[in-house]
This record gives structure tokens, sequence and C-alpha cells, in this order.
């Protein structure tokens, strides 16, 4: 018989290890699992009238030369390279990210001296204990009260001081993105504005479609090799017999038996007893008469009076994202999952005044806004998230996978070169994990 596999979630991780061990053949029956109605987990792109969203500034970028090669080998020629144009808002202003020496320029005098002054100041000596110990052992009061806290705080809808150190470890690095450029403290950060070294990041992307191109790439090569994706399937759970898993639950196609199962999904639906809590995203959408005069592809926005926390130029990754002579603009509002809201347009009015202050847009020029909610975009790591994980037995024949399965705060690369070293039956470390 067939060994069945059963991947539950159609996300980048999910989509990479069933194409691999598709590509492998062999004696092997895999399913696809996805809850929503395409593939691409939250690499998915939005349609609407001509213009082309993804979900933020999805884009490639790895230091790791078999996950670069996975990447080209599934995009072949439809692939372009960008250069990075990324901005932090700060004091009225937007300034490059990462910070170089001349966008620092001109902010507030009394925050450049007490950041000097931080350099000075003996930190850490005691036990780091959550975000704001890290942060600050790291940076410096200064620049922890000035940026870090509100942004982070905004953000994830936690005090600094109930999170874990971890999200700032990973934070930092999703942030700067490149391993050449060092801002992991204030002397490196200061070394990188008075010395810096000549950084041009790049990135892949493809150049037909958003980014849910390389996932209908990836889903049609295992159509092609007799695999299935079934899509608006959710899932409830798994089945398990003398402690090895039997099959996965759904919520309206009953059972899928199986002799292994990967899952990718959120793990809070296989432990809904464990606490594990996810940050859930308001995405909207906006369609512009002509290109506004953004010259980022995304920018982070930390003050506390301002609605949203990123704003991504689709046009700026490839122009004909949107029709021609058009632009756009997509806003990012993270929400924790008690915040749900059921009326997200309700937002429209105050989203649009900040967008306007910070002369993102001129409302005048709006053609169409279109909001939605996308689930489990980021995992909310809490003070006592990795013993969460600690206490978690799996049974034989069941994997964790990706983002919201092995409740990872990463990015695309670094699920691409998890679910590679599952195919090849090896294990991978988390990046920021200090184990």
């Amino acid at each position: 018989m067939s060994k069945r596999v059963v991947i539950v979630g159609a996300g980048i991780a999910g989509l990479t290890l069933a194409e691999r061990m598709s590509a492998e053949g062999g004696d092997v029956d895999i399913t696809v699992l996805e809850r929503e109605s395409h593939p691409g987990g939250l690499a998915r792109t939005f349609q609407k009238d001509g213009f082309l969203f993804d979900i933020g500034p999805h884009r490639f970028h790895t230091s790791d030369p078999d996950v670069s090669d996975y990447i080209l080998g599934i995009l072949g020629d439809d692939h372009i390279t960008i250069t990075r144009r990324s901005n932090v808002y700060m004091a009225d202003k937007y300034r490059r990210w990462p910070l170089t020496l001349a966008s620092v320029v001109g902010l507030p005098v009394p925050v450049l001296l007490r950041s000097f002054l931080d350099l000075f100041r003996r930190r850490g000596g005691s036990e780091l204990k959550n975000f704001a110990d890290h942060v600050i052992s790291r940076y410096g009061m200064n620049i922890y009260e000035y940026f870090f806290r509100d942004y982070t705080e905004k953000f994830t809808g936690c005090s600094a001081e109930e999170l874990h150190l971890d999200w700032a470890e990973a934070g930092v690095n999703r942030a700067v993105i490149d391993n050449n450029v060092k801002a992991d403290d204030l002397f490196a950060l200061l070394k990188g504005l008075l010395l810096p070294k000549p950084v041009s990041t790049s990135f892949i992307y493809p150049s037909s479609g958003g980014i849910q191109t390389f996932c209908d790439r990836q889903a049609q090569l295992l159509r092609d090799r007799g695999g299935s994706l079934i899509p608006r399937c959710g899932v409830k759970g798994i089945e398990t017999h003398l402690d090895r898993v039997t099959g996965v639950r759904t919520e309206d196609m009953g059972t899928f038996d199986c002799d292994e199962v990967y899952w990718s999904a959120p793990v809070s639906l296989l432990f809904p007893e464990a606490g594990f809590r996810f940050m859930d995203t308001l995405v909207c959408n906006i369609g512009l008469e002509s290109p506004q005069n953004n010259g980022y592809q995304w920018c982070y926005f930390g003050q506390r009076d301002l609605l949203f926390s990123r704003l991504t130029v689709p046009r700026n990754f490839r122009s004909d994202t949107v029709p021609e002579g058009r632009g756009s603009i997509t806003a990012e509002i993270t929400i924790s999952e008690e915040s749900m809201r059921n009326d997200p347009g309700s937002l429209e009015g105050r989203l649009m005044e900040d967008l306007e202050r910070v002369s993102a847009i001129r409302p005048e020029e709006v053609i169409f806004t279109d909001w939605n909610i996308v689930r489990e975009t980021y995992p909310l790591y809490d003070l006592q998230y990795r013993d969460r994980l600690g206490r978690i037995r799996l049974p034989a024949g069941l994997t964790l996978l990706g983002r919201c399965g092995s409740f990872w705060y990463n990015n695309m690369d670094h699920s691409i070169g998890q679910a590679l070293a599952l195919a090849r039956g090896e294990g991978f470390e988390k990046d920021f994990w200090k184990q």
C-alpha cells in the first residue's frame, strides 16, 4: 500500500514540503488541506480590478544557497531582481531603514544626545526577563522609549514587559533582513552609521503575478505528479491510535486517514488548551488614480496614534502590479484575537486621515478600498510561550513546521529551508533560539 501523507496548510512551508516529497517519487500518496480558497497562506496575492496586492512586503531573500537554488528552480526565468528600499517613519519624517547617518540627521537633538550618553552607561548585569529588558540592555533606555516600546506595544497589543525576550531576538533580525547589516546593539548601530559598509540588499520577486505565483507553481507541480490540494477545507485536529497519528479531522469533509501528518496550520488547533496565541492582521488594499510620492517599498510606523504599523507600495516591487498610470498602497493593522473586528470598514475614515497625515496618499485619489482579515499572521511570544512549547508531546507520525505550526516568527526563506530539511529527513534549527 502507498504511504499516505497529509500536509495541513498550503503556505510556503507546506507547499515546499509537498512539492519536494512528490518530486522524490516512490509510493507516496500526498494530500494538502488548505482552509482558504487559494494556496499561499501568508504569501497569497489579492486581485481587484487589475491591481495586485501581496499581504505586506513579501519577497525572497536568503543567504542559504540551497534555498536560493530552490526558489530559482520553481520560478525559472519568471523572476526579477530588485534592490531594497525600506523606510521607517520617525519624528514626522521618512528615514532609510536600516538607519544610516544621513537618515538620523534631523532627529531631535535631545534624542541623539541621550542615545550617545547611553553608550557609556552600564547595561546588563542582571537576568534578562522580557522584551523590554533585552532591548534596553542592547540599545539603551532612550532608543527603547523613543521607538521600540511604542512600535512593539502597538504592533502586538501587549506591554513590552509581557513579551518574551525572543520577540526582540526575532524582531530585529526580521526587520533588518540582511545578515551583512549589523544592528543588534547600540555599538553596532553607531558603528554602522559612522563607518558604513557598502551594502545593497537585493530581492527575488516573480516577474508575473504577485508573490502567490511561486505558490501556484508549487501547487501545479504537486498536482502534475499525482498529489492533491484541497482548498476550503478547515481542519479541526488529528486522530490517533496507540499514540500514533492515524488521520486528520476536518470541519466539513470528514476524516482523512493517513500514516504521517505534517502540520503547518496554527498549533493552537492541535492543542487548544495550551494557551498559544496568534495575532491577526487587518489588511486594507487601496487602489489609487495615480502613483503617489512614496519612494519606499515598505515603511514601519511606530507612533501609537497612527492606526497602521506598516505600509507597502506594490508598484515599487514591480510597476505592472497596478494598471498603467495608477497607484496603490497596502496598510497593515495587527490585532489580537480578543479585539477581532467584525466591521473593519468602520476604520476607513480614520485610516484615510492617518494616511494623508503621513503624506502616503491623497484621499481624493482613492478608487477603492478592499479590506481583508488575515488570520494568525504572527505568533505572540508571551513570557510563558517556551514553557507551552516544552510541554507539547507529539504522537508518532506528526511533525510541526512553518510559522504557525512551529510557533516560530520566521520569514519565507526559513520556512523553505525547514521544509527542504524535512524532505531530506533532517532536522532544522530555529535561527534565533538559544537552546
